[in-house]
């Protein structure tokens, strides 16, 4: 009997304690600027909101900045650098769309825990309409998140006129 009601305690305090709020994380909720770099990769203008590695995940992961940033062809790279004790697992890239709804443009299979990674992103799917052209001139925000979906980073990305 007591056996039962302390796995039923046991269980309910386990229950209560995990569904503690998530942290907190630190998002610019306006896209206004962009970290400008070259089709090497070299940063030409840094915007201090991009690129930032949320609290839970500094000292694991490094992201450098989008490139080229301005894109013309929707086509972008990132490096990523891995420095944890367990692998992430994968790694979910999402962004807005024109119409406004949030769009899944890449999932990353991370096997590492310590190396670095290269990756491509086609952003041409943020275009409803599938026409490049609607992008034109446009700053699009795409989001990095772990597979329990904890952002990792954010980064702004300028569409070329």
């Amino acid at each position: 009997m007591w056996n039962r009601r302390w796995k039923v305690a046991w269980w309910t305090w386990l229950a209560l304690c995990s569904c503690a709020a998530p942290l907190s994380e630190s998002v610019s909720p306006t896209v206004e600027n962009f970290t400008e770099t070259d089709a090497a990769g070299n940063i030409l203008r840094i915007d201090p909101d991009d690129w930032r590695i949320q609290e839970r995940f500094r000292n694991e992961v490094r992201v450098r900045p989008a490139f080229p940033n301005p894109t013309a062809n929707g086509i972008v790279s990132l490096i990523v650098e891995y420095n944890t004790t367990a692998p992430l697992g994968r790694i979910d890239v999402l962004a807005t769309n024109t119409a406004g709804n949030p769009i899944f443009i890449a999932r990353w299979n991370v096997a590492i825990s310590f190396g670095t990674e290269f990756y491509r992103l086609n952003l041409a799917p943020l275009a409803v309409s599938g026409n490049l052209n609607e992008l034109r001139g446009r700053l699009v925000r795409i989001r990095l998140l772990d597979s329990f979906g904890n952002l990792i980073t954010y980064g702004d990305i300028k569409f070329a006129d």
